[in-house]
């Protein structure tokens, strides 16, 4: 994991907002398999956080490979872990779709 700057650095700096502490939880011990799971997890105040409307953060949550690399890592900082526990659900919960793609390409360039 890169280096976040001030993250854990003190006591303050390490405090996770209550309205996410259920997720660090949920994250930490492994409960999340699906990032869908977050569909009723402070749903207005992440997708707030994020930039992006509701419909937006829900269509994400469906379809997770379509977060950005900065919203990952905006979630990881504010939930403090580590951003590779959510790259790990999304690539889990992802691969059927990567393997899906690729077998389609090379039935489409092995013609």
């Amino acid at each position: 994991m890169a280096k976040w700057e001030n993250m854990l650095e003190d006591d303050e700096s390490s405090f996770v907002d209550p309205k996410f502490e259920d997720i660090q939880s949920l994250f930490l011990a492994g409960k999340i398999k699906k990032m869908y799971q977050l569909v009723k997890r402070s749903p207005t105040k992440i997708a707030e956080l994020l930039g992006i409307n509701y419909d937006s953060y829900h269509t994400k949550l469906m379809n997770p490979e379509k977060f950005t690399t900065l919203h990952i890592n905006t979630m990881a900082y504010v939930f403090k872990i580590d951003p590779n526990i959510i790259n790990d659900v999304i690539q889990s919960e992802t691969l059927e779709k990567v393997m899906l793609k690729v077998k389609n390409f090379e039935e489409k360039t092995n013609k």
